[in-house]
């Protein structure tokens, strides 16, 4: 049976999805065998350190943000994107061992993550998005797992399940490795729906846990509508229709149980307040007036007319975990990533170029204020510092850019991007780049572990791969 990604998933594939989600598809083509990159080895199939393989194209992709113990590095739970009503679940567990000699390069890391599977399930329809539940006082770890497509379901790991440090390097990095011994179930909770038929619902875009307040869970729809979940009476709290198209994704503001962030296939990022939902604030819409063409220069005046008539979507958001006022967000089929202030609603704060296709995932550094990673077509992670207004040089305090130019482009390290110019006014440019083997689908930041000599880490997901990359 062919492993190649359905067209659906493709750029230019059929938009009729089972979901009517494809304009937040992933675009690799995850095949291993079929449209392999230009001077990809073929020997390169079976994975590496620091690199994980499942058995299908994924997407949803979350590692869990509690603090890890010992060489431990979290749990790392994926969801595959497969066009037909069966796809999967599955739950990793990560930790840090020492990089093989045989597989060391010198100035690569002396550590490499290694990625055991523990846990599965099935699911009906494509992830759209999965959480972990956010850390709390109340406790010291957690198994509580939320994914949103066809409903808004919940999941609990089994207290039985492995632990970290179980798997040797070697044999966890099996390609969809099934060690019946090692892989347990995940068990369903829940299943919400805010439909009174249920089989006919709509599909849930995205959601996001409330880090404030963990009872409250939000989701996004095609319907139009953003709802507030009560997880300890599974109820729905509250709904509104947020936009006037499709929302793709929705976001609570740092620090915040009461406000959100949300943007859609109308082109506009919009805010809302739980105490009073009777209002709402457009931050961003295109106007036309101050877009750019790839090159940063001034559109056409008949271009800006039809980007103001048919604005593109605003597929992704991510609101920063330090300042409780800036966002980012990209548009479909853009290599821009705009980074908004909502207390200037109207126009961009930064625009940030440096991407040579389309943008799919973008994700705020939880350590370091101002200094977010995003991934896209061109195969590229670029990381960016907000607060540094150089690509070429690195504030005080050794900073990201200084530790990424400290290693070259590997599968365990970062490198400094090789078009090194400085930056406009409104633009920053990137301070490190990793080069993906295939289109960057998604990412995410690792937990500070332990050791400090460990280092810090970021996953990236693209086709049917995971790595772990380290600053």
């Amino acid at each position: 049976m062919s492993a190649a990604v359905p067209n659906v998933l493709r750029p230019g594939g059929s938009r009729n999805t089972p979901l009517g989600l494809a304009d937040i598809r992933p675009r690799a083509d995850s095949s291993l065998s079929d449209g392999l990159p230009s001077g990809f080895d073929q020997a390169n199939n079976q994975p590496g350190t620091s690199n994980y393989l499942a058995p299908w194209a994924l997407y949803a992709f979350d590692w869990c943000k509690w603090p890890s113990t010992g060489k431990g590095a979290g749990k790392l739970a994926i969801g595959s994107y497969l066009e037909d009503g069966h796809n999967f679940i599955q739950i990793l567990d990560t930790h840090i061992s020492p990089t093989p000699m045989e597989a060391y390069q010198p100035g690569t890391s002396k550590y490499s993550l290694d990625f055991t599977k523990v846990a599965e399930a099935t699911h009906t329809y494509p992830v759209t998005r999965l959480l972990w539940e956010p850390p709390s006082s109340q406790k010291q770890s957690t198994d509580l797992l939320a994914t949103s497509g066809d409903h808004l379901r919940l999941w609990s790991l089994p207290s039985e399940t492995a632990t970290p440090g179980t798997g040797t390097g070697t044999n966890s990095n099996t390609i969809g490795r099934r060690d019946a011994a090692q892989t347990t179930k995940l068990t369903p909770l829940a299943l919400l729906s805010n439909s009174k038929t249920p089989d006919h619902t709509a599909p849930l875009t995205s959601l996001d846990w409330n880090t404030v307040s963990p009872s409250l869970i939000i989701t996004s729809s095609i319907d139009t509508t953003c709802t507030i979940w009560d997880i300890p009476s599974l109820t729905a709290k509250t709904q509104l229709i947020a936009h006037d198209k499709e929302v793709y994704d929705v976001r609570f503001c740092a620090n915040s149980m009461d406000v959100f962030v949300s943007c859609g296939q109308d082109g506009s990022v919009r805010m809302f307040d739980l105490r009073s939902l009777e209002h709402s604030t457009i931050i961003f819409e295109p106007t036309g007036k101050d877009d750019r063409d790839a090159q940063g220069g001034r559109i056409s005046p008949t271009l800006a007319q039809q980007t103001m008539s048919h604005p593109p979507p605003l597929l992704r958001l991510a609101t920063s975990p330090h300042d409780t006022h800036l966002l980012a967000t990209f548009a479909q089929d853009s290599d821009v990533i705009r980074i908004l202030d909502v207390r200037q609603p109207g126009q961009a704060l930064l625009e940030l170029r440096g991407h040579g296709g389309s943008v799919n995932c973008v994700e705020w550094s939880p350590h370091r204020r101002g200094t977010l990673a995003s991934g896209a077509d061109d195969c590229q992670v670029l990381i960016w510092d907000l607060l540094n207004n150089s690509s070429s040089t690195v504030a005080g305090g050794g900073g990201l850019g200084a530790a990424a130019g400290s290693t070259s482009a590997n599968s365990s390290g970062v490198a400094p991007p090789s078009n090194g110019t400085l930056p406009a006014e409104n633009t920053r440019a990137p301070v490190a780049a990793w080069q993906c083997d295939y289109e960057v689908g998604n990412l995410g930041w690792v937990p500070r572990l332990s050791d400090n000599d460990y280092g810090e880490w970021l996953g990236v997901s693209g086709g049917r791969g995971i790595w772990g990359v380290r600053f």
